[in-house]
């Protein structure tokens, strides 16, 4: 995308907007080319600055320099200007990017449109904000989930379970040893309308022997080496196990305990975390 930038006078500010946006601009933008401040004193007026920016920008294969001498000649005069190349941005998709949740009152929450998981924080479990659970939620949402199972092992608030649900999982088990894991997951599936035929939640021992197409695993690392056959037991021929919640200076130690059965396909590292994709 070019990018022209004209610095002319308040008579001609409006006029060369108007020609450049008739020249094929795809938008026009005028500001202060000094430092005059402006006070609008009559109704339905519009004051500009004695000295105007205007900022147009123009696909990469417009003749702009054929434009700015059409300008010339029509107002009789030589402009002052520069282009440059910019990149193209997309101001919608970076507004959605920087736009965040907000909270009015304890109660009113104003969020960004997409995929929504509801948690409560005040369970003490996951939230999405530790860099193992972001590694794990951040393959997720990369996958296409329609019709997959999955199993969240070690499920805490039940967040990986629950993302797997909203992003088009059939089926999720749910699963952790601790009592009030399954509790805070229970309730988190339901303040998010999920029914018990979508997500099963029970303690380890209760597990049955499904073979699940996604297996999410975001514990510690000695657990995970003592789970690896139980864990490599449960997945689904061509499936993914999604391990988690390792330092990075255990990963080798973590996935040396799965390596005879399965290829390691994938490992990221964020703040000294790790997690590996094993199918």
């Amino acid at each position: 995308m070019l990018q022209v930038i004209i610095e002319t006078t308040s008579s001609h500010a409006e006029l060369l907007s108007d020609l450049l946006t008739e020249q094929g601009a795809l938008a026009v933008s005028l500001s202060d080319a000094g430092d005059q401040p402006l006070f609008q004193e009559q109704p339905q007026q519009t004051p500009l600055w004695n000295n105007t920016k205007i900022t147009a920008l123009f696909e990469n294969d417009y003749p702009v320099k054929e434009i700015i001498q059409h300008l010339e000649k029509l107002l009789e005069t030589c402009l002052t200007y520069q282009v440059e190349a910019i990149a193209e941005t997309d101001w919608v998709e970076k507004t959605q990017q920087t736009f965040s949740a907000h909270c009015f009152a304890n109660k009113l929450w104003i969020v960004p449109s997409g995929i929504t998981v509801r948690i409560n924080p005040g369970l003490g479990f996951g939230t999405g904000e530790h860099p193992t659970t972001a590694l794990c939620l951040e393959w997720l949402a990369n996958q296409e989930l329609t019709a997959k199972s999955v199993i969240d092992y070690g499920c805490g608030s039940g967040i990986l379970g629950l993302s797997a649900l909203a992003l088009g999982a059939k089926k999720v088990w749910a699963v952790d040893h601790d009592p009030q894991a399954l509790t805070a997951t229970q309730n988190n599936a339901e303040l998010n309308s999920f029914t018990p035929e979508a997500l099963t939640i029970m303690l380890p021992e209760h597990l049955p022997e499904i073979k699940a197409d996604i297996i999410l695993a975001n514990i510690l690392a000695n657990p995970l080496r003592e789970l690896a056959p139980k864990l490599i037991a449960l997945l689904a021929p061509g499936g993914s196990l999604v391990l988690s919640g390792f330092f990075l200076t255990e990963t080798d130690a973590v996935v040396q305990a799965y390596k005879e059965n399965l290829d390691l396909e994938d490992i990221v590292y964020k703040d000294n975390w790790a997690r590996a994709i094993l199918k």
